[in-house]
């Protein structure tokens, strides 16, 4: 399992990229315009120290990500921008970042065609030539994640978008992009201590497989991250561009303010966190802030009668839970040698407590987090063999090809960040003492700070890192409810930004601006009149969560997904059975709903059935609705997250269940006057009996498979 250490500390702070092979270091001193077609720029960039060897060269290139991503031909373009790979040091070599451009809709036929209107704004119409810069998160987040949020932003309708997959991430070099799959055993640990120290050693061994490779890792810090964005905006040939940055690409953003402020027209930063990090440990207070999110969710539920009755303690039954495995972790037998060498998988308290963290990152997924985290804590305490062992084999090649962890390792040295890091996790300690153990001792925490200087990558000057003072135009967003980017790491950057103006969105989590419909539309008016004052009418309307209460509980998702994991032909079996049942019941609906409708036509006389057909038909009309309910509600619950059908589905998913129930005892009562009526020899249809036993069959699959009403 791999640590969720490295989840928190990948959540904040973005890796930056190297290209895997270097580039020639004869490269023109020439710069490019923005159509990607390497042609010279007019005006002669004389840089100074330390652009002095950028070329702005730009390659167009195919998108890698090409297949993955649905869009039309001239949505999206890719390139590469050569860089070298550290300004400071005269004989460095080159490497090769890659960049998106999404353009614009304005005009096309798929604008004037849309439906969807979430991201309807009211602004004048007409393409801008005013591009958006977007920063990444992560840190280490791939750019392809952010390509399939972000083509359906409603900021697409005026403006070009540019994201730029950061050194050291993805397409702009990965310089470990095996990092969880080197010596799965590294994983396969039996202590919790030997779990932590695990992560340090595969930090350390793709810090050592990158230098021997020829990595310059002392070149990957956000300093230099800020350095290329303002490069390629000088290959582009922008003079001035907007700045959208989230996340650690709020830490990237303020950087970058720093570092060209001449070609910045307005800046939205939202999910902040402060560039000074390194400074304050309270703004790595990740169980402080988790805790304090769980505590505002408890109120929410306390104000709604059926939430308060049915979830009165949240943190309790986590507490509970993470207390259960502190000196006792959840071990579940796996036939995935391959990810897990001992034939075990171990769940540690770090899993255990964190698990619900996640889904207070999207405001969306607040309804279920009440239901979740008892759901949750029931299956800990019990140890829920299924439920584990589908983790496990899901979970078993995480990190590699999402999220780009050597670079992020690289930023929290070089930042400054372990050590802070350290402090708030010794911190959490002392004030939390079961959930903040959960994720790190003491001893673990020195040692991830002081793996940095022993592998060569140490603290850049503090200096580098003051905070910003700006007056550029500034729209600095925040979620009232963001478990790792709170509210008071925003205010602390405030005094900084003069021209600025904050916005604080009731109830939402993590980066409002590209998930909350008035957060997306203040930030598109913002670019088009950075000088007028945001509408906060929308802001004053946010509604608090209504919690699901009751979380409908099913273990059907672990247990199929724990066996499509060890052998997909074992699904062959369920199908079969459910989809033939159901199968059936189709056609015994659509015949009989429609053959009235034929005799009528053709003026020929129903046989008697004494009931059975009346039957046969609520049999049927009931277990297609069942199914319909079913699918319907797991359709709900995976679009508020799709990690919550793990746990179980939105609450009236029970309306499915007993639906179910009531199919099986009307295809009993259809059963039996079928069978009356053979006796009187009236001639009841056989397919009456065909009905009535598939609506007993799916009844039965539906209690199997733990979609029943108890």
């Amino acid at each position: 399992m791999k640590s969720i250490l490295v989840m928190l500390s990948t959540l904040l702070i973005s890796t930056l990229s190297l290209a895997q092979q270097p580039a020639s270091e004869t490269m023109a001193e020439d710069s490019v315009d923005p159509s990607l077609d390497g042609s010279a720029m007019d005006e002669t960039l004389a840089p100074p120290d330390p652009f002095a060897r950028d070329s702005y060269r730009v390659t167009p290139v195919v998108c890698p990500f090409k297949g993955e991503i649905e869009y039309e031909p001239g949505e999206i373009e890719c390139g590469l921008l050569q860089v070298p790979e550290n300004r400071e040091d005269p004989a460095s070599r080159f490497i090769e970042l890659h960049f998106v451009k999404l353009n614009s809709r304005w005009g096309t036929e798929k604008m004037e065609d849309r439906e969807d209107e979430d991201w309807a704004y009211d602004l004048a119409p007409g393409k801008r030539d005013d591009p958006v810069i977007y920063l990444t998160g992560g840190p280490g987040v791939q750019v392809t994640g952010y390509v399939k949020r972000l083509k359906d932003h409603g900021l697409l309708d005026h403006r070009d978008l540019y994201i730029l997959e950061q050194r050291g991430i993805g397409y702009s070099g990965d310089f470990c992009p095996f990092y969880s799959l080197l010596d799965p055993a590294i994983d396969d640990k039996e202590t919790f201590e030997a779990h932590l120290e695990s992560e340090i050693e595969r930090m350390a061994a793709c810090a050592r497989q990158a230098t021997a490779a020829g990595v310059d890792l002392t070149s990957y810090s956000t300093i230099e991250n800020a350095r290329d964005v303002k490069a390629l905006r000088r290959a582009l040939g922008f003079e001035k561009w907007n700045v959208w940055g989230i996340s650690y690409g709020s830490i990237l953003g303020q950087a970058y303010v720093k570092e060209d402020p001449e070609g910045i027209l307005a800046v939205v930063l939202d999910a902040i966190m402060p560039l000074d990090i390194r400074e304050s440990e309270l703004y790595w207070r990740v169980t402080h802030w988790y805790l304090r999110d769980l505590d505002k969710l408890q109120r929410i539920c306390d104000g709604q009668p059926a939430c308060a009755e049915r979830y009165p303690d949240i943190l309790g039954r986590l507490r509970a839970a993470v207390a259960s495995v502190l000196d006792n972790p959840i071990t579940v037998p796996v036939r995935d040698i391959e990810n897990y060498p001992s034939g075990e998988a171990r769940f540690f308290s770090d899993i255990v407590a964190f698990m619900p963290f996640v889904f207070l990152y999207e405001q969306d997924t607040d309804p279920g987090v009440p239901g979740l985290v008892y759901a949750w804590a029931d299956a800990v305490e019990r140890r829920d063999e299924t439920l584990f062992r589908a983790i496990a084999l899901a979970s078993g090649d995480t990190g590699f090809g999402g999220q780009s962890r050597g670079m992020s390792n690289a930023i929290l040295c070089l930042d400054g960040d372990a050590e802070a890091q350290a402090r708030a996790g010794k911190k959490d300690i002392e004030e939390y003492p079961v959930i903040g153990t959960a994720i790190g001792t003491a001893e673990s925490w020195d040692r991830r700070a002081s793996i940095c200087d022993e592998l060569g990558m140490f603290q850049r000057p503090a200096d580098e890192y003051r905070p910003v003072e700006t007056d550029l135009p500034s729209l600095i967003i925040e979620g009232e409810m963001d478990p790792i980017t709170p509210p008071p790491n925003a205010k602390a950057i405030l005094p900084g930004f003069r021209n600025g103006t904050y916005v604080e969105f009731p109830f939402a989590g993590h980066g409002p601006s590209r998930s909350v419909k008035c957060a997306g539309d203040m930030l598109n008016a913002f670019y088009d009149d950075p000088k007028a004052e945001p509408d906060l009418s929308c802001v004053e309307e946010m509604e608090e969560p209504k919690i699901f209460a009751p979380l409908y509980v099913s273990r059907v998702a672990p247990r199929l997904l724990a066996m499509a994991e060890e052998d997909k032909k074992q699904l062959a079996a369920p199908a079969a059975w459910g989809g033939g049942s159901l199968l059936i019941l189709l056609i015994a609906f659509v015949s009989l709903t429609f053959a009235p409708l034929v005799r009528r036509f053709d003026g020929s006389q129903m046989e008697p059935t004494g009931g059975a057909r009346l039957f046969a038909w609520l049999a049927a009309t009931v277990s297609v609705a069942t199914v319909g309910v079913f699918a319907a509600a797991i359709g709900m619950t995976v679009k508020q997250s799709p990690m919550l059908p793990l746990m179980g589905f939105v609450p009236w998913a029970q309306w499915g269940a007993w639906g179910g129930l009531l199919a099986g005892l009307l295809g009993l009562l259809t059963i039996l006057l079928a069978v009356r009526q053979f006796r009187s020899q009236r001639g009841a249809s056989t397919g009456f009996l065909l009905t009535g036993l598939a609506a007993i069959s799916l009844s039965v699959f539906l209690l199997v498979w733990d979609l029943g009403p108890f």
